[in-house]
């Protein structure tokens, strides 16, 4: 894994990250919109491809609007059915990001397999080749969030409240890369989640950072320190309580497979159903797509 250690400039420090799979496409950030906007409905949504609904929502939330993803199986049924939250990779762990194009091979194999999907952006988005300035009202976004973890509620409150076809006895929470931190953190800290699913993910955010980014980052926004100790899975892994699957690859050259063994023995103290599962090979992003992603829809099913 590479740091975003750099001692002498903040913009420095904060240009710096782990890659977390192919460019996105990535959308700008939206707008904001009023804090009272009523709430979207869910639509008739399109067909993405045979057997595939995709509804699109722009859900107003905290002043800023936030795109929403729901995919469905095209086909009906009576039984209702599973959900898995997902949101976007690729960010540098201070900052959000938006959902684009580059983000569906995650999200496809779920539908395929039946269940539902809601994928949602992170408070904070930022594009490469922001001032100093933009990073750090992106830094502020993000926290404000608390590293995502307000988007997920959001997105679980509206897709139950829109979505009559979910099961909300049956809502998992899956992410690979900065997005496998998200997904950890909102299992941590959401009781609705039923079960967990982690590729590949950075979990101790302090030794991510190191101290000289963080005395960077903590000089310049207020309680920051604080709020990465809170965001960190490492320091909620006790309260980790639904079942775990987790994923990484040996030769990952971005996130250090000893990343996530130290953490599944942690969490393994205080919760026995931890599934860690290595992959000899495939790095840090085609190793998720080509055998972590079946493997946990597999796992996901036998989820009761």
């Amino acid at each position: 894994m590479k740091s975003i250690l750099a001692p002498l400039c903040l913009a420095a420090i904060l240009s710096q990250g782990v890659g977390c799979g192919p460019a996105s496409n990535r959308t700008p950030p939206t707008q904001p919109s009023g804090p009272s906007a009523p709430l979207p409905e869910l639509g008739r949504g399109r067909r993405l491809e045979p057997g595939v609904m995709l509804h699109e929502v722009k859900l107003p939330g905290r002043g800023a609007t936030s795109k929403l993803w729901v995919y469905l199986p095209e086909a009906q049924t009576q039984t209702k059915i599973p959900c898995v939250l997902i949101a976007p990779a690729g960010t540098r762990m201070f900052h959000g990001n938006s959902l684009g194009d580059g983000d569906r091979p995650e999200h496809l194999p779920y539908v395929r397999a039946g269940f539902a999907v809601v994928a949602y952006e992170l408070d904070g988005p930022l594009e490469d080749d922001e001032s100093e300035e933009a990073m750090m009202s992106a830094a502020q976004r993000f926290k404000g969030a608390e590293a995502g973890l307000l988007n997920a509620r959001e997105a679980l409150d509206y897709a139950l409240a829109n979505v009559p076809q979910i099961d909300p006895s049956r809502i998992f929470t899956a992410g690979h890369s900065s997005a496998a931190t998200t997904s950890l953190l909102v299992a941590e800290r959401e009781p609705r989640v039923r079960a967990c699913v982690a590729y590949a993910p950075v979990t101790d955010l302090e030794k991510y950072f190191g101290e000289e980014a963080l005395k960077g980052l903590a000089s310049a926004i207020p309680g920051y320190r604080e709020f990465v100790r809170r965001a960190s899975p490492h320091a909620g892994a006790k309260d980790l309580r639904c079942p775990l699957f987790l994923f990484h690859a040996e030769d990952d050259e971005n996130v250090a497979i000893t990343e996530s063994v130290n953490f599944a023995g942690e969490v393994s103290k205080h919760n026995p159903a931890v599934t860690f599962v290595r992959a000899a090979q495939g790095g840090h992003y085609d190793s998720m797509i080509e055998e972590g992603v079946p493997k946990a829809i597999e796992w996901l099913k036998a989820q009761k």
